[in-house]
């Protein structure tokens, strides 16, 4: 695990560096606006993906994983996919993390209580993620100034 964000092959801007994990904080939670506060799986990855120019509704992981309309199934992870992992096989619940390249993923979890970057294999050896769901492309990315 790393926790040293700067390793990162994409550049994590500060303000999602230090970012405490909060349950209360999901996408579409009332009051609730990237990660001021806290946040959690799903929208720790989203804030992020939106900071780069995707465009994202905010979709909860089973919502994330059946839509084909903002997303689309990746077979190999691209930087900036978003990778669904759970404790069964099932969508419903998935933990959301963000895939940078080079096998790495990072992703905001209750247990280790802030963002660190893992590879997929060791995600996978904690019975929390032991199950691979895929890997989401977003579709639509503005033009960065």
């Amino acid at each position: 695990m790393i926790t040293d964000l700067s390793c990162s092959p994409i550049d994590i801007p500060p303000q999602f560096r230090d970012v405490g994990y909060n349950g209360d904080h999901f996408p579409g939670a009332r009051g609730v606006h990237g990660v001021d506060g806290g946040a959690n799986c799903q929208q720790y990855a989203y804030s992020l993906l939106r900071h780069f120019g995707f465009e994202l509704p905010d979709f909860r992981s089973s919502d994330l994983w059946n839509d084909t309309a903002h997303t689309a199934v990746s077979k190999d992870p691209k930087p900036f996919d978003l990778v669904l992992v759970n404790d069964e096989p099932r969508s419903f619940g998935a933990h959301v993390g963000l895939s940078l390249g080079q096998g790495l993923i990072l992703h905001l979890s209750k247990r280790i209580g802030f963002p660190a970057i893992e590879t997929l294999e060791q995600m996978q050896n904690r019975d929390e993620y032991r199950f691979l769901i895929g890997f989401k492309t977003v579709l639509v990315r503005r033009e960065q100034r």
